[in-house]
């Protein structure tokens, strides 16, 4: 025997229940999307040099990032992303190898603008 509930209207179990069926609820809508804010565009213009160190290696040199920006979780992030070695010296980043298309999507998705320089 299963679960007997009363109408909520007239009180009556099922069998003697004689009420109209209660109007279904619409469905609620669903929530919006959260809104991703697109980053601020900074006025800052990166350098990315290519220079070619002992061995015939290659290494881009980033530099002119303003004093407010952690340039170590910026190196940290880069290197993560490329799957490369690199360092940070002062206020100049060094990525190991020639990725200055990816460094420059990277760039621009951070807010900034690059360049590049030299060869």
């Amino acid at each position: 025997m299963g679960l007997r509930i009363p109408c909520l209207r007239c009180g009556k179990f099922e069998p003697e229940c004689r009420c109209e069926p209660l109007p279904s609820e619409p469905e609620p809508p669903p929530p919006p999307a959260p809104v991703v804010p697109a980053p601020k565009a900074r006025i800052e213009v990166i350098k990315m040099r290519r220079e070619k160190r002992g061995g015939g290696r290659e290494v881009v040199i980033l530099e002119g990032f303003p004093r407010d920006v952690n340039v170590e979780y910026l190196a940290r992030d880069l290197k993560k992303l490329l799957g490369c070695g690199g360092g940070v010296k002062g206020w100049t980043v060094e990525i190991q190898g020639d990725h200055r298309d990816r460094i420059a999507d990277f760039l621009a998705g951070r807010g900034f603008k690059s360049v590049r320089a030299g060869g």
